[in-house]
């Protein structure tokens, strides 16, 4: 590491995040454990009958199930006009929950969506948020609209989404006279918790009513309105002798993949997935020589952008856990790891901590690439009622030299309003490219620390970040290093029963970053608005100011969206125009959702960018992408992306996935891609799964 590099201020941030763990219990933070704590309750009916999964509540435990409703309109903040009913009961192996969505004009229900997880952008639906732990910090999502489709997700204590989570669930839902009702069956096994009785689970309920465009919450926070922290209680959960099944699944597969790129080569491939749980709370994951060929395409771009593009992770097999593994700054990012002879990933709570371990056999999509064994670990200790301390470490051993990283990082509650986000990190590696020429051999290091305020309708983020030049974890995704300074975020975002308004937000965010030689590295300064009028139409202005050295950039963009609440026929049109690294530019993007048919969801967009170079050429610069994804039967689909650019280049990618029999698969991919390098061309896949 550098000489002069300022560490007290790294030094001070793993003090300050050792300290905290110590703090919060102390501190004036609502009680939510208390029995005397303002949040609904309702009481689980244990029966030992079977439920019917049907969508008609007439079974005769419903009858004597505690009904518990009292919704609020997240806008008025007052008693939702159309109310919804909830009833919970459970057996030694499910948990049974009924919901009756009352609409005194269910006529005029929105629903059409009929693939299963597949978002409900369009239709009306409802969230059901379960925290079996009780911790505060994680949920599983169930949803349903009112054709009976289901979706589900989890989340993990940093609130982001994990949508890869699937797992095997009962719906069915049924559109009566004044009201649509749905049952879920849903069993234990398919969640992590804890076999003992007397249990209160963290709950809460979400409801879209898509005519009038309400949201609204069973366990209503104006302030993170989603989160498990205001969640209310299911009472009474008995589990002491609940079913333990271990879920087990075996998934073997077979492919074969043709490549026409001037020549034609055939690749045989055969491999397997395992997948069980060790405990109730605990799910392994192993996969010998996995293929994901079946995935859907990324999304193309032609972003004007100076640090390297992240993109989301889509494989199933990194997916799970890994919404436990997010931190402030990203030490662990899968897209890392590619081409894996074989990988084990189990997650899961163990004597009150959640974690997650990951190895791989592989390579690692770094530089020129590497090959070896990498091995995550991620672990997060509950502080207090709603804080957390977490714990990473990562090491890879290959076969040009090794890459290791460790991070500490908290979240503190310091009041219900006040917040503490806190990590410190360190990484050794020493790597090898071509002929043993040595790449990187050092250490370097990351401090970062907010100090943050929500309350609705506000939100103010300050923070001082210090890392060093070369902290750039092997598994990690750092855009930005050698940098010193402070960033700040505020917000106002105002939601209102739409007599002059439906939304109003206004977001400025700034930060002043210096390198390790005391120059100015980056000065941004960015302000944006957007309004969402009650004739449904959106309008958007912002301006952004930048110095990221030696460039001095600008950007001013405006927009507009049409039926903005109503998915499939909203519209929208934006310019952007300014400078980047002395280009002179004006954008315009054309986004136009619809449904031709409610099988067949279609999502275009049309990206132009008129460029002026320093050298006096012009170019034009675009990109057309199409996407869909037909719904031909409830085990048959087609998912398809068409994205051309200028210059001819191109992403033609179109999957096929047919349940042809009990619990197999077939899937038949083409991909058509035209990049500029010896890679493109037309390839053609097929893959046979069966889970047993």
């Amino acid at each position: 590491m550098p000489d002069g590099l300022p560490l007290k201020p790294l030094r001070t941030l793993i003090l300050w995040i050792s300290l905290a763990a110590f703090l919060p219990g102390s501190s004036p933070l609502l009680a939510h454990r208390d029995p005397q704590a303002r949040v609904p309750r309702l009481e689980a009916l244990q029966t030992d009958a079977t439920l019917d999964v049907d969508g008609y509540l007439n079974e005769p435990f419903w009858a004597e199930a505690a009904v518990s409703s009292g919704f609020i309109d997240v806008r008025t903040q007052r008693p939702a006009e159309q109310q919804t009913t909830v009833r919970i009961a459970f057996t030694r192996s499910h948990l049974y929950i009924a919901v009756e969505c009352l609409d005194d004009r269910i006529a005029e229900i929105r629903a059409t969506e009929q693939r299963e997880d597949r978002a409900f952008v369009g239709d009306d639906w409802v969230e059901i948020h379960l925290d079996p732990p009780h911790t505060h910090r994680t949920k599983y999502a169930f949803f349903a609209n009112p054709l009976g489709t289901r979706a589900d997700a989890n989340e993990g204590p940093s609130g982001m989404f994990n949508y890869g989570w699937s797992a095997n669930w009962d719906l069915a839902a049924s559109i009566q006279s004044d009201r649509w009702v749905f049952e879920m069956r849903i069993p234990f096994s398919i969640m992590n918790y804890e076999r003992r009785d007397g249990q209160s689970w963290g709950f809460n309920i979400t409801r879209q009513l898509r005519r009038t465009d309400v949201l609204s919450f069973w366990s209503f926070s104006a302030t993170d309105m989603y989160k498990p922290r205001h969640f209310g209680h299911i009472e009474g959960l008995d589990l002491g002798d609940s079913v333990f099944d271990r879920n087990w699944e075996v998934t073997p597969y077979t492919s074969v993949r043709t490549d026409f790129n001037g020549d034609v080569d055939t690749l045989f491939q055969a491999g397997v997935d395992f997948s069980f749980r060790l405990t109730p709370a605990i799910t392994t994951a192993l996969t010998l020589n996995p293929d994901f060929g079946q995935v859907e395409a990324d999304a193309a771009t032609i972003e004007l952008r100076d640090t390297e593009r992240f993109l989301p992770e889509k494989r199933p097999f990194f997916r799970e856990g890994d919404e436990l593994i997010r931190m402030p700054y990203r030490m662990y990012y899968s897209r890392r790891l590619s081409d894996i002879d074989a990988g084990l990933n189990t997650s899961g709570l163990y004597h009150g901590l959640g974690f997650s371990f990951l190895n791989v056999q592989g390579d690692v999509a770094r530089d020129d690439g590497y090959y070896g064994n990498s091995s995550v670990l991620r672990v997060l200790q509950n502080i207090g009622q709603r804080s957390t301390l977490g714990y990473y470490a990562s090491v890879s051993a290959l076969e040009d030299g090794y890459g290791a990283a460790g991070s500490v990082d908290g979240y503190f509650f310091l009041t219900d309003d006040w917040r503490v986000s806190l990590q410190a990190a360190t990484t050794s590696e020493r790597l090898e490219g071509e002929a043993g020429v040595e790449l990187k051999d050092r250490e370097d290091y990351l401090g970062f620390g907010s100090l943050i305020y929500e309350k609705y309708p506000w939100s103010f983020n300050l923070g001082y970040r210090a890392i060093t030049e070369g902290f750039d974890p092997l598994l990690g995704y750092v855009p930005r290093r050698d940098i010193f300074g402070p960033s700040f975020l505020g917000q106002i975002y105002l939601k209102s029963d739409g007599s002059y308004y439906k939304e109003f937000r206004v977001t400025y965010e700034g930060a002043y970053y210096e390198d390790s030689d005391g120059a100015v590295s980056l000065r941004d300064h960015g302000i944006s608005s957007y309004a969402l009028l009650p004739s449904d139409i959106g309008l958007r202005l912002g301006q952004s100011i930048d110095y990221h050295a030696p460039y001095d950039n600008r950007r001013t963009s405006a927009g507009m969206s049409v039926f903005t609440s109503d998915f499939w026929k909203s519209a929208s049109l934006t310019w952007g125009g300014g400078v980047f690294e002395q280009i002179d530019y004006n954008e315009f993007i054309l986004a136009k959702p619809f449904k031709p048919w409610e099988r067949l969801p279609i999502q275009w967009e049309f990206v132009v960018r008129l460029e002026d170079h320093p050298d006096g050429s012009e170019e034009t610069v675009w990109l057309n992408r199409v996407v869909f994804d037909l719904y031909l039967a409830k085990d048959m689909w087609i998912k398809g992306s068409f994205q051309p650019q200028n210059d001819d280049v191109r992403n033609v990618s179109i999957i096929y996935g047919w349940k042809f029999w009990r619990e197999a698969w077939w899937y038949l991919v083409f991909n058509n891609v035209n990049d500029n390098t010896p890679d493109s061309g037309n390839s053609i896949f097929t893959k046979l799964t069966y889970t047993f």
